[in-house]
């Protein structure tokens, strides 16, 4: 796994566990009751973790590419 993989993983679990612990506390007063502004106050972290999680799976598919291609070059 490449350093790449490792950061997006880390950072994407980072994010994962800061917008559990976001959910547990409470929305502010003046955010309260606009339905559009508490989606985004609270789910923001999340689309985060979902974008580390893309970046690493990506990074690992085409660290997988290249490794098959270099063992293709060698035969």
């Amino acid at each position: 796994m490449g350093r790449k993989e490792i950061l997006s993983l880390a950072a994407g679990i980072g994010f994962l566990i800061i917008w559990v612990i976001d959910l547990n506390s409470p929305v502010p007063k003046d955010i309260q009751g606009h339905f559009w502004s508490e989606i985004f106050y609270h789910y923001g972290w999340l689309m985060y973790c979902v974008a580390c999680l893309f970046y690493y799976q990506f990074s690992k598919n085409e660290r997988l590419k290249k490794e098959d291609s270099q063992k293709s070059k060698k035969k």
